[in-house]
């Protein structure tokens, strides 16, 4: 069984990954940036993966760069082959998130796509958070989503075959419900005489609400919001997906808005819902 995103994975990933609504998690994070007036000048995405979302990301008003991580020197070469940098200059860096170190700081980080589950030891999460912190300005956001707990004891242990036109992925889902981690085990083959076949393993770790806060708070990030993911509701461990948002600033998230204000803004965020991700 070989570590994640490898060779094989990363040749087939935007196949398998085709009907994932990258638009509709865009216009999210505009949301979020418009409401939280976040400064999208310098942006880390970590976990960018294949740069699906990188792609759109340099799309944002006033992004001037971005800096996009991935563990996998694969997904990379992928991503890199998306990248039109006419108007954002974009770099990739080859990297584990958990240890990112940069001479530089951002206005905005992000990371997607419950990448941050990978991290399933809390010391691994605690260091990410950390580097974040200092790599992020003094009123920067730092906006994440993450599988709840809710979600990751909520998935049903299956099998499931993918097919493309030149491959086969038997895609397992294991769930260990007593360490809320959730497994999903991949055998890829490729087609045609004498392909190999290839395993890896995909491993997350579902988080209460109440710890990841905490690591936040121990590593540097003084004011925070959750949310339930594509509203601006609160998040709860039972929500399915949950959006972070923290900043190194004490009360950077107490939006300056007035309440009539805020309400207005809820409620045109309720329609763009119905319109978009329902």
């Amino acid at each position: 069984m070989s570590d994640s995103y490898t060779r094989y994975f990363a040749e087939i990933y935007d196949d398998i990954m085709r009907a994932v609504p990258y638009d509709s998690w865009l216009y999210y994070l505009q949301d979020l940036i418009d409401y939280y007036k976040a400064d999208t000048e310098k942006i880390l995405e970590l976990a960018c993966g294949t740069a699906n979302m990188t792609v759109r990301l340099s799309r944002l008003k006033e992004v001037k760069h971005i800096t996009a991580v991935d563990l996998s020197p694969e997904m990379l070469k992928k991503a890199a082959e998306k990248i039109n940098t006419a108007n954002t200059e974009v770099e990739f860096v080859q990297g584990n998130m958990k240890e990112i170190e940069f001479d530089k700081k951002f206005t905005l980080i992000v990371s997607f796509f419950d990448s941050i589950n990978y991290l399933t030891k809390e010391e691994d999460l605690a260091n990410l958070f950390n580097n974040a912190a200092s790599v992020l300005t003094h009123d920067g956001l730092f906006i994440f989503d993450m599988n709840s707990i809710g979600r990751i004891n909520t998935i049903k242990e299956k099998k499931t075959l993918l097919e493309g036109d030149n491959y086969s992925c038997l895609w397992e889902d294991i769930v260990y419900r007593d360490k809320d981690i959730w497994q999903v085990r991949l055998k890829i083959c490729l087609k045609g005489d004498n392909q190999p076949c290839y395993e890896e393993l995909h491993s997350e770790r579902g988080y209460k609400i109440k710890k990841v806060k905490q690591l936040l708070s121990k590593n540097g990030f003084r004011s925070i919001e959750v949310l339930n993911a594509f509203s601006f509701r609160k998040g709860k461990d039972s929500s399915n997906r949950l959006y972070f948002i923290a900043s190194p600033q004490k009360k950077r998230l107490k939006n300056n808005r007035g309440i009539i204000k805020k309400l207005l803004f809820l409620c045109k965020n309720d329609i763009k819902n119905i319109i978009r991700y329902i």
